[in-house]
């Protein structure tokens, strides 16, 4: 009996192993990830048009808020984001959604367009390449 004993305990010990080296493990974050879900790579819009951003494993917040992996978007027309850490601008090509707005309508005149989606900080700064999106080209007609 005492065999028994001991090897269902010493195999109750062996099974737990892997799930006690599981825990100790601390767990990975996510890479952020976004974008602009609509319109859509190539798409012909109307001169007024409706934006929405996506964002996956960060958070959004207003511009006033400084809370970890938390920012605002921004959208950028025909021009690239800064290297992280630089300030972004408030002009005709950078335009800031400080309220934490997910979504926003644009007015361009007819034209082609390149526009990127970029997460700034509580300071409107670049925080990572990870949070700048790949550019989509639209038609403004």
């Amino acid at each position: 009996m005492p065999i028994r004993f001991l090897a269902a305990a010493l195999l109750a010990v062996v099974s737990a192993a892997p799930t006690l080296r599981a825990q100790a493990t601390p767990a990975q974050t996510p890479a952020p990830e976004i974008s602009i879900r609509e319109p859509r790579d190539g798409a012909t819009v109307p001169r007024t048009f409706t934006v929405v951003f996506g964002l996956k494993n960060w958070g959004v917040a207003p511009a006033s808020v400084n809370f970890p992996r938390t920012g605002h978007f921004h959208i950028l027309i025909n021009t690239d984001a800064g290297a992280p850490g630089t300030l972004i601008p408030a002009d005709s090509l950078h335009r800031h959604f400080g309220t934490g707005a997910i979504e926003t309508t644009l007015t361009l005149a007819p034209g082609t367009y390149t526009l990127r989606a970029v997460l700034g900080d509580h300071e409107h700064k670049v925080i990572s390449r990870e949070l700048v999106s790949a550019p989509i080209r639209i038609t403004v007609r």
